[in-house]
């Protein structure tokens, strides 16, 4: 007789329960329930983790010598009023040249698919800007990636972005600080 009782109850509650405790647990646009969350179509984002290093030596040396001789000796018989005469010349030419550069940037921006290439691989681009007390950094990111080449945490590294263009630019007191004074220029323009 209990049992009679309370399935009506059971069949109430359910009738009555939320709108929200009746949605599915895993709706549409969120994924599957088995699937990463790895971005896939135009406006996804993906974050670039940026790593960047690159050194560059170019040397060059040069030694040249050239040496031209040309003697005669006292004249004989007749000519023996000739006196010994001699001309020689020399040119060297010694030269060494060397320069060296490097560079390292490390950081991250979070870019947008703009667009899916039709092999299925993805434009990407993105900029970040921050301001701190004044001083200005801005970065800029625009390439192409791959699909599998993304991370199954959304990430990517920056070497796997082909035709990457990566720009890193600053503003403010510290950038102005290393240029010289308006002084410094104007002797500089003189002299």
């Amino acid at each position: 007789m209990r049992k009679i009782i309370i399935i009506p109850y059971i069949i109430l509650l359910l009738g009555f329960a939320s709108p929200q405790a009746q949605q599915p647990l895993w709706g549409e646009g969120q994924g599957s329930l088995y699937s990463n969350l790895k971005a896939y179509r135009v406006g996804d984002v993906v974050t670039v983790i940026i790593q960047e290093q690159s050194t560059a030596i170019s040397s060059a040396k040069t030694d040249t010598k050239v040496k031209a001789e040309a003697k005669s000796g006292p004249g004989s018989g007749t000519l023996d009023f000739v006196s010994l005469w001699g001309l020689t010349s020399e040119n060297n030419y010694k030269g060494d040249a060397k320069t060296s550069r490097s560079g390292q940037l490390q950081a991250q921006i979070t870019v947008r698919i703009s667009e899916i290439l039709g092999n299925g691989d993805y434009r990407v681009e993105g900029q970040r800007e921050i301001n701190i007390n004044g001083e200005r950094e801005r970065i800029t990111l625009c390439g192409v990636i791959r699909p599998r080449d993304i991370n199954s945490d959304n990430t990517i590294l920056s070497t796997y972005v082909a035709n990457a263009q990566i720009m890193y630019d600053g503003k403010g007191l510290i950038d102005s600080g290393h240029e010289p004074g308006i002084l410094t220029k104007l002797i500089n323009w003189f002299f």
